[in-house]
C-alpha cells in the first residue's frame, strides 16, 4: 500500500539555492539559508489541498491540562500531525502511541498575505470533529496539542512572506482565538522563507520583523501555552538568515531544528562531491558536512539544550539510478517515500525477485543510515532508497541523550502511523515505562515479581524492596536481565503477614535509565514456606547483613572496622525479624524491626573483650561471654536484670573464651573453649548442668568455631556438635544422652582455618541434623547427619572471596 506519494523536484531546479562544492570542514561556515527542508512545502500543499470529504464539526473537548503525561518520555517528544490524513484508521492519530507523545503539532493552517488564515481544507479540518477526537485524545493521555501556523514562501523578493510579516499582529489575534477557541496547548511556528529588506531601508527587516512577531505572539498567549518555532538545520551558525535563533530563544519554549533533507546541501562536498544531486542519507549523523552531530552542537552553542528540539525523517528518498552504487546519481524523479512505505518495498510484487539489497552507509558509519537497492519490473529501472529505519534513528535519539537535548522532533506522525518498531524505539530511548504486575496476596513466602516495560528494549531492570510492616528498606534486590526484552521476573522473599513495596526501573539498551515504578502486594499470614525457615542470614565483621534466600533485614549497625563479633535473634513467633549484634566491646545494637531496646549491658571501653551471647528464651534479656569466660547478664528494655551466674569457667589473662549456649529452660548452659572443652555454667540457684562425657578436644590448639546444643538438651542430658576450624563435625553428649548421628556429608576445608559457624535447621535433632556451615568468605555449604538428605543449596548469600569477613551465620 502507497501510503503517500510525495514526488519532489529534481535537484537541479533547487540548485541555485544551496551550496557549492566548496571543500568540507568539521563546522560549516555560515551561509544564508543554506539548508532548508523541501518536504515541509509538499506536505503543506497537500494539507491545503486534499479533499477530507463530508466533515462533521467541531465539539469542545472538557478542558484538562495537558503536563506532558505523568510516566510518560523523559524528554519531549514532539510530533507534527498532518490534517491530509489526522484521522485515517491506517496512518493517523488513532494508530498513534500518545503515552509516548509529549506534543502533537496540527499541521496546519495557512497565514495569507494579509494575516488571516486561509479557508482551506487544513482549515475545514482545524474546524471539524477530526480535531476534537485528537484534541480528545491526546489530553487524555497528558499530550500537548498545539497549533502550527504556516507560511512558505522561496520565490523571488519573498512577496507573500513580506506581506505575512507586515500583516504579524492580524496573526496574532487570530493565532490567539483560535487557541482559546479550540482549547489546544500551544503554537508552532512554521514560518519557512529567506532574509530580506522586504522593499525597507533594513537588509535584515524579514529576520528582526520575525523576531518581533514571535515576541507579540508569545505576549498574547495564554499564560503557560507552549511556544515553538521551526527553524533550519543551518540557522544556529547563520548570522544573517532568516531565524535569529539567540533573538527568538527568551520567545520561544523550542526551537524544531528541521534536520532533514540535508542530501540537497551535502552533494557537492565531500565525502560524494557529487557533480550534480546524487541521492544519500537525509539525516546523516556524521560523515557528511551538514550532519545531526554539528547541527546539534551548534545549536547548544548558540541556546540551552533545554530549548533544542532534533527534528528527525519518518521518511527516505528515492529514485531510478544506473547502477546499484551508493550515493547514485538519479536518472528518473527524486521522490520521497514515507516510513511505511520504504518498510514495505521489499515485499512489493514490482520487486524482481533476488534483486532486493540492503545496505548501510559507509560515509556515515555510526549513524548506519539504510540504502536499499532493488529492480523495479514496472518502472524497468534499478531503484535506489535512502532512508531512515530504526536502527539509525535510533543513533540520532542515543546524540539527543548524549547532549542533553530538550527532546525529539519526528517529521511526521503520519508518515509512520503505527509501526511497533518506531514507538519501541521511541519507549526505548525516552521513555520506557516500567509496570510490575503484583497480585494483593502472595500464597507463598518467595513469590516472582513481574515487570514489564511495554515496547521498550530493555537490557536490565533494577529492582528495590520495601518492608512496610517493619518499616525497612529500601533493601536492593539482583538487577533483573531482559537480553534486550522488554519483560523479565524478580525473585523475592517475604515474611508472612507481611506487606511489601516494589520500586523498579529500567535500563533500556538506548542507554536510558527510566523512573521508577512501584506496586506493593502482601504475605499472606497462612503463606506456604519456601524454605525450612523463615529467615537465613550472614553477618559480616563490619556489621552488615546479608540474606540467604529469605526476606530483607537492615536497621543493623555498620563500623568502618571490623567490629562485630556475634548476632542472635529474638527468641518468639517472629523470629528472626529482631535481634542484636554484639560489638567488640560489649555493646548490643538492634537490628531489624520492632527494634528491641537495650537495657542493662556490660561495657568495656576500648577493649576488644566480648565473644558472644545468648538470649533467654522468653527474650527478656540474656548473657554476653567474655573471653576470659565471664558471663555478665543484660537486660532488653525495662525487664528486670537476669539472675546473675553462680557457676561458670574462668580462664584468667587467657582470651580462649569462644561461644556460650543456654537450656531451653533458661537455667545455665555451656562455654565453648579455643580447644574444644565445653564448661558448664549454671545461674544462681540452679544446679550445674552435666559435663559432656564424649567431646573433641585439641589441646592448646585454637580450632574450635562454633557449638550447637540439640533442642532436646536438659541439665542432666545433653548433647549436639562442635565445629572445627576445618568444617569438621564433632558430636559430643552426656552419658546418659544418645549420641548424635555422624555428619555424612558437610563441608571440609583439610589444614584451612576456614570454617566460622553453623546453623541447623530448626527441625533438627540429634539424630536429624541439617543444616549450613558457614566458611570465612560468606560461603553457605550444607551439611547432613547420618541418612538425611541434603537441605538445598542456598541460591542468594553474601560472598567475598579472599576476604576473612564472614562472622556468623544465624536465622529461625
Amino acid at each position: 500500500m502507497r501510503y503517500f506519494l510525495l514526488a519532489l523536484l529534481t535537484a537541479t531546479v533547487f540548485s541555485g539555492n544551496f551550496p557549492g562544492t566548496a571543500a568540507a570542514s568539521s563546522t560549516p561556515s555560515p551561509s544564508p539559508d543554506a539548508v532548508r527542508p523541501l518536504i515541509t512545502q509538499q506536505a503543506a500543499k497537500q494539507v491545503a489541498t486534499t479533499n477530507g470529504g463530508s466533515l462533521q464539526p467541531f465539539t469542545a473537548t472538557a478542558p484538562q491540562a495537558a503536563v506532558g503525561g505523568a510516566g510518560g518520555p523523559m524528554r519531549e517528544i514532539f510530533g507534527f500531525a498532518l490534517a491530509s490524513s489526522l484521522s485515517d484508521p491506517t496512518i493517523g492519530y488513532p494508530t498513534w502511541d500518545f503515552s509516548l507523545l509529549s506534543t502533537v503539532a496540527f499541521f496546519g493552517l495557512h497565514v495569507q498575505d494579509d494575516g488571516t488564515f486561509a479557508a482551506d481544507s487544513g482549515d475545514a479540518v482545524w474546524n471539524s470533529s477530526q480535531l476534537s477526537g485528537l484534541v480528545s485524545t491526546a489530553h487524555s493521555h497528558g499530550t500537548k496539542v498545539v497549533l502550527t501556523i504556516i507560511l512558505q514562501d522561496f520565490s523571488a523578493g519573498t512577496p507573500h512572506m513580506c506581506a505575512g510579516l507586515a500583516h504579524y499582529a492580524t496573526t496574532v489575534t487570530n493565532t490567539v482565538s483560535e487557541v482559546r477557541a479550540k482549547g489546544v496547548d500551544g503554537v508552532n511556528v512554521d514560518y519557512e522563507g529567506l532574509n530580506g529588506s522586504c522593499g525597507t531601508t533594513d537588509s535584515s527587516w524579514a529576520r528582526h520583523t520575525l523576531t518581533a512577531f514571535v515576541a507579540s505572539l508569545r505576549a498574547a498567549l495564554p499564560g503557560g501555552s507552549y511556544l515553538s518555532v521551526d527553524t533550519y538545520a543551518s540557522s544556529a551558525a547563520d548570522p544573517i538568515g532568516f531565524f535569529d535563533v539567540q533573538g527568538l530563544a527568551p520567545s520561544v519554549d523550542s526551537f524544531f531544528v528541521m534536520a532533514y533533507d540535508l542530501e540537497y546541501s551535502n552533494y557537492g562536498r565531500p565525502p560524494t562531491s557529487c557533480s550534480s544531486f546524487c541521492l544519500g542519507p537525509t539525516a546523516p549523523l556524521g560523515g557528511y558536512y551538514y550532519n545531526d552531530t554539528t547541527v546539534a552542537g551548534q545549536y547548544i552553542a548558540a541556546v540551552p539544550a533545554s530549548k533544542v528540539i532534533l527534528g528527525v525523517p519518518y521518511y527516505g528518498r528515492k529514485a531510478c539510478v544506473a547502477a546499484a552504487t551508493p550515493n547514485a546519481y538519479p536518472t528518473s524523479a527524486v521522490v520521497a517515500d514515507t516510513y511505511l512505505d520504504a518498510a514495505g518495498e521489499a515485499g512489493s510484487n514490482l520487486v524482481q525477485p533476488g534483486t532486493f539489497v540492503t545496505h548501510r552507509d559507509a560515509n556515515d558509519t555510526g549513524g548506519q543510515e539504510r540504502w536499499d537497492t532493488w529492480f523495479n519490473t514496472s518502472m524497468n529501472c534499478t531503484r535506489e532508497l535512502y532512508w531512515d529505519d530504526a536502527v539509525s534513528l535510533s543513533h540520532k535519539y542515543a546524540l539527543i541523550n548524549s547532549d542533553n537535548l530538550r527532546g525529539v522532533g519526528i517529521w511526521n506522525l503520519n508518515y509512520g502511523g503505527g509501526a511497533p518498531e518506531l514507538w519501541s524505539a521511541l519507549s526505548t530511548y525516552f521513555a520506557c515505562p516500567v509496570s510490575i504486575n503484583l497480585p494483593a496476596t502472595e500464597s507463598t513466602t518467595r513469590f516472582s515479581v513481574p515487570l514489564s516495560a511495554g515496547s521498550c528494549s530493555v537490557a536490565y531492570f533494577d529492582i528495590q524492596q520495601y518492608d512496610g510492616t517493619i518499616n525497612e528498606g529500601w533493601f536492593g534486590m539482583p538487577s533483573v536481565g531482559a537480553s534486550g526484552g522488554s519483560s523479565g521476573n524478580a525473585s523475592a522473599e517475604g515474611f508472612q503477614g507481611h506487606t511489601y513495596t516494589f520500586m523498579a526501573r529500567a535500563h533500556s539498551s538506548g542507554g536510558l535509565v527510566t523512573s521508577w515504578a512501584q506496586a506493593s502486594t502482601q504475605v499472606s499470614p497462612t503463606a506456604t514456606k519456601a524454605h525450612a525457615w523463615s529467615g537465613l542470614y550472614t553477618l559480616d565483621g563490619y556489621g552488615g547483613i546479608h540474606l540467604a534466600d529469605s526476606p530483607p533485614l537492615d536497621n543493623s549497625p555498620y563500623w568502618p572496622w571490623p567490629a562485630a563479633r556475634a548476632v542472635k535473634a529474638a527468641p518468639g513467633p517472629n523470629a528472626p525479624q529482631a535481634g542484636f549484634v554484639l560489638d567488640a566491646f560489649g555493646g548490643l545494637h538492634p537490628y531489624g524491626g520492632p527494634a528491641l531496646q537495650v537495657g542493662q549491658v556490660p561495657y568495656y571501653p576500648n577493649q576488644d573483650i566480648a565473644r558472644d551471647f545468648v538470649f533467654l528464651p522468653n527474650a527478656s534479656g540474656g548473657y554476653e561471654l567474655d573471653g576470659y569466660g565471664g558471663i555478665h547478664p543484660f537486660s532488653i528494655g525495662s525487664n528486670p536484670m537476669p539472675p546473675v551466674p553462680a557457676a561458670f569457667p574462668y580462664f584468667a589473662g587467657r582470651d580462649i573464651a569462644k561461644k556460650i549456649t543456654l537450656l531451653a529452660d533458661g537455667s545455665g548452659g555451656y562455654v565453648l573453649d579455643a580447644y574444644g572443652g565445653l564448661h558448664p555454667w549454671a545461674v544462681a540457684g540452679r544446679p550445674l548442668p552435666i559435663s559432656p562425657a564424649a567431646y573433641g578436644y585439641w589441646p592448646n590448639r585454637d580450632i574450635a568455631r562454633d557449638v550447637w546444643l540439640a533442642p532436646d538438651s536438659t541439665a542432666t542430658s545433653v548433647h549436639g556438635y562442635v565445629l572445627d576450624a576445618y568444617g569438621g563435625f564433632h558430636p559430643f553428649w552426656s552419658g546418659a544422652a544418645a549420641a548424635p548421628a555422624a555428619m555424612a556429608a558437610y563441608g571440609y576445608w583439610p589444614g584451612q582455618d576456614i570454617a566460622r559457624g553453623m546453623w541447623f535447621v530448626p527441625s533438627s535433632t540429634a539424630n536429624t541434623a541439617t543444616g549450613y556451615t558457614l566458611d570465612a568468605y560468606g560461603g553457605i555449604h550444607p551439611f547432613a547427619a547420618g541418612s538425611q538428605p541434603l537441605p538445598a543449596v542456598i541460591g542468594q548469600y553474601g560472598y567475598w572471596p579472599g576476604r576473612d569477613i564472614a562472622r556468623a551465620l544465624w536465622g529461625a
